[in-house]
């Protein structure tokens, strides 16, 4: 993807009994809103990660 600017985002998907934070690397930001929606209890949306994202709350909290 030399080139072109790419659109990173993570997200978080289920891959067989886990759940994965996944960075993704997109062309376009319509490829990163077309991503599928994570499971309950993570992040609903891609979203850029740091210290400003806010993490729903765990259900053993």
């Amino acid at each position: 993807m030399d080139g072109i600017g790419t659109h990173q985002a993570w997200i978080s998907l289920r891959v067989a009994t886990d759940v994965l934070p996944l960075l993704v690397n997109a062309c376009s930001e319509a490829c990163v809103q077309a991503l599928p929606t994570p499971p309950d209890g993570y992040v609903r949306t891609p979203h850029p990660g740091g210290p400003g994202i806010d993490q729903p709350t765990a259900d053993y909290a």
